[in-house]
C-alpha cells in the first residue's frame, strides 16, 4: 500500500488505531462489569494517509511492520 501511495495508483489510504481500539475495548468492559454507563458510539481516531504524509514519523507508526 505504500509503494501504491508514492507512485500514485491510491490518493490515500486509512490507517486505524489499534492501540486505541483495544483501550477503549477494555475500558468499556469494564465500565459494563462494573456497573457503570457504557457509550453506545466510541471514536476510536484513524490516520489519512497520502503521498504527502506517508513518509512522517507521525504516519508511519501505524504501518503494519511485519
Amino acid at each position: 500500500m505504500v509503494q501504491e501511495l508514492k507512485d500514485g495508483t491510491f490518493e490515500i489510504a486509512i490507517a486505524q488505531h489499534p492501540a486505541e481500539i483495544g483501550y477503549y475495548g477494555v475500558v468499556t468492559a469494564y465500565a459494563y462489569l462494573t456497573g457503570n454507563s457504557v457509550p453506545t458510539l466510541i471514536g476510536t481516531g484513524f490516520t489519512v494517509m497520502t503521498k504527502d504524509n506517508i513518509d512522517d514519523p507521525d504516519v508511519k507508526k501505524f504501518l503494519y511492520q511485519g
